[in-house]
């Protein structure tokens, strides 16, 4: 979630208004801290350091999220996580709420990487998060993949005939996460969620997962197979050899582009 400098200001000098201190007096009380630091804080060209913003929020009988956030932090999660998973459970949001606050994050990249894991994680499946695809190339055997009934476009689909494996790559403005995905397919329960409108031909075959990572931005691939007594996909190690000279050229190329997208995303 984004800091407004400007809201941060005002919270600060409603606090030491509430003081009923000067600036040169406030600063005195937060850390020995000239007026003209205050004074940069109130009009948001700055922010205290996040040791100098407990101090303030100590005297000021409130916390740093607070300072941060106001009252909107609550909302901003729940609003990014209803995008990512739609109608959820009470106690589940509000698990999900304590636990990032516990974090005191502060950085749009990690709430959504620490929501997705929660969604992966957490959140049981339901019937909007049920696959259907939809052939878009017949001679390459590309599907697109789709949750909340058709609505939502998520995974490129890929299906090679000759060696029978199904490469799987996410689309653009997908809203759901290849952490989900794992979660899926690792799991008796789930698994039919991705399976029930698949082709037959392509049950229980391998399957390669192009990935650009949340964490480090790097493109990762999860080669994975079907165990028949778990009802589930996992990963051994003799699995890379799936890796050997079988990648599909074009889910290799998205990842990268998606990667790099990434990259100049974060860097604005």
């Amino acid at each position: 979630m984004e800091v407004d400098k400007k809201e941060v200001g005002q919270r600060i000098r409603t606090i030491r208004n509430s003081l009923n201190l000067s600036m040169e007096k406030f600063g005195q009380l937060i850390g020995e801290l000239p007026r003209s630091t205050v004074n940069n804080w109130e009009r948001g060209i700055n922010l205290p350091k996040k040791e100098t913003r407990e101090r303030i929020a100590e005297v000021g009988h409130t916390t740093d999220e607070y300072l941060l956030y106001g009252d909107d932090e609550n909302q901003y999660i729940l609003d990014l996580l209803k995008k990512k998973a739609g109608a959820t459970n009470a106690a589940v949001e509000q698990l999900i709420i304590e636990e990032i606050k516990k974090e005191q994050i502060a950085d749009d990249n990690h709430l959504n990487r620490m929501i997705d894991f929660f969604v992966a994680n957490l959140i049981p499946p339901s019937e909007q998060d049920s696959f259907t695809f939809q052939l878009i190339d017949e001679k390459k055997s590309i599907y697109l993949g789709f949750t909340h009934f058709g609505k939502q476009a998520q995974f490129y689909l890929h299906y090679d005939a000759e060696i029978n494996i199904l490469h799987i790559v996410s689309s653009p403005f997908s809203t759901f996460s290849m952490d989900r995905l794992l979660a899926f397919l690792a799991n008796e329960e789930s698994l039919p969620y991705f399976t029930k409108e698949l082709d037959t031909e392509f049950l229980e075959q391998p399957i390669i997962l192009y990935v650009v990572s949340s964490e480090s931005n790097d493109a990762k691939l999860y080669p994975l197979t079907y165990d028949k007594s778990s009802k589930a996909y996992g990963f051994k190690e003799s699995n890379r050899e799936l890796l050997d000279g079988q990648l599909y050229l074009p889910f290799v190329k998205e990842v990268e582009k998606n990667r790099l997208l990434n990259k100049k995303y974060q860097e604005k």
